[in-house]
């Protein structure tokens, strides 16, 4: 498996957990203030790094084309 395969599979886990976070999020009951704003801020750095890791691999991909 190369790198770009890495990232991608990587890519793919990430959005899973990022999808069942989400989805806690909006069923879990019971959950304080606190703990929903910390879930909630988790989300969107879990978000930000998927697209940074989206970013990187068609940077990658792109650059694998130019060899």
């Amino acid at each position: 498996m190369n790198y770009i395969e890495r990232m991608e599979q990587e890519y793919i886990e990430l959005v899973g957990r990022t999808e069942n976070l989400y989805k806690g999020i909006k069923t879990l009951e019971g959950l304080t203030a606190d703990e929903l704003g910390l879930m909630y801020a988790q989300y969107y750095v879990m978000k930000i790094y998927e697209e940074a890791l989206s970013n990187r691999i068609s940077l990658a991909k792109e650059l694998n084309k130019a060899i």
